[in-house]
């Protein structure tokens, strides 16, 4: 049903997207994971200097590099005309690049913020960066990859396979190989030598929006069609496929884990040799797209404006889905409240549901 409201924010909504935005609503901190609020939306994520330092893509058309111990920002690199969409560091972290939805890759000084150069050649917005040895690499939403040259900024290759925007990079551990995933549902694998397409994985239904590579080379992926992926890369298998219940936007490794960010605002923490969900975070209250880990603690990004830090360890696990729980709870009283029934009923009645089943 189509809600017709007064309210200039509510024009031609749905009741479920009324719906989606009071839980939002309800759901709305900056408090929990050690919040630190920022100006507008966060679209990438570095962690440095174990963690003392983020660097920060907005939606706002800056970057930001933030003391995560005081949630002080401590330079603002400003230039872009557009939202920035992705951070790469390189020379040991004295330069940062950054590219943005303005079509171009800006390199600029680590310590002073000054802007140096200015790279431009793509045709649309710019969504990944990776610096590789003497290269950065540059994937865009004109479906190619650039590879410039990190001393003289020259563009030396342009890379066409995808037939889609290129929305995530990552590389090998040897360093021989690069991986691109793209909105065309494709994994590919280039060899950096020849800069030819070495294989092409396909599997998910829709974008993959997010790629790993494991110290063992395994390749794990996200994708817009809720679930994530473990590759064999030579064999081109699947061999462990994590459902979740939205979009999956981010994810990362950290020991014995692999870690989710999601449409949904959660972050989700997945035992790997089970494949099992271990524990949900909940603290974000919009998408969670950028994920990073220092230790034992996962740093998140979010599109509610915020940077977050979460200790991922055996006692915090328990408290998170205890929490969880808590909530869980909570809300399903608020909901026999609201039907009337009293929490025994309530109970009672999902019983039945679930023999039905």
């Amino acid at each position: 049903m189509v809600n017709v409201s007064s309210q200039a924010g509510s024009f031609f909504q749905t009741d479920a997207e009324i719906e989606k935005e009071k839980v939002k609503q309800a759901k709305c901190n900056y408090t929990l994971g050690d919040a630190i609020r920022l100006s507008t939306k966060a679209l990438a994520l570095m962690v440095v200097q174990d963690g003392k330092y983020a660097f920060v893509a907005e939606s706002g058309s800056v970057a930001k590099r933030i003391n995560i111990e005081t949630g002080k920002v401590t330079k603002l690199f400003k230039g872009h005309s557009g939202p920035v969409t992705s951070l790469a560091l390189s020379h040991q972290g004295a330069y940062l690049w950054s590219g943005s939805w303005d079509k171009t890759v800006k390199k600029w000084d680590a310590k002073t913020g000054e802007c140096l150069a200015t790279l431009q050649g793509h045709s649309d917005f710019i969504k990944c960066l990776l610096v590789v040895g003497n290269y950065l690499y540059s994937g865009s939403a004109d479906a190619h990859i650039r590879q410039w040259d990190l001393t003289t900024l020259d563009c030396k290759a342009t890379m066409k396979h995808h037939t889609r925007s290129v929305e995530t990079l990552a590389v090998s551990n040897n360093g021989l190989y690069l991986y691109s995933g793209s909105s065309d549902r494709s994994i590919v694998r280039w060899n950096l030598q020849s800069l030819q397409v070495d294989k092409t994985l396909v599997g998910h239904d829709t974008n993959v929006t997010c790629i790993h590579i494991s110290e063992d080379d395994e390749l794990w992926s996200g994708s817009a069609d809720k679930t994530v992926k473990r590759w064999n890369v030579e064999t081109g298998v699947v061999d462990t496929t994590l459902t979740h219940a939205d979009r999956v936007k981010a994810l990362v490794l950290l020991g014995p884990y692999v870690i989710t960010g999601s449409s949904d605002d959660n972050i989700y923490v997945w035992d790997i040799a089970t494949g099992k969900l271990k524990s949900t975070i909940e603290g974000h209250f919009d998408e969670v797209g950028c994920l990073a880990a220092f230790g034992s603690t996962v740093y998140s990004a979010s599109l509610d404006n915020s940077l977050r830090k979460w200790s991922i360890t055996a006692s915090a696990l328990k408290e998170y889905e205890a929490l969880t729980e808590e909530r869980r709870r909570k809300k399903e009283q608020e909901q026999a409240a609201s039907n009337g029934l009293t929490e025994e009923e309530e109970r009672e009645l999902r019983e039945l549901m679930e023999d039905d089943d």
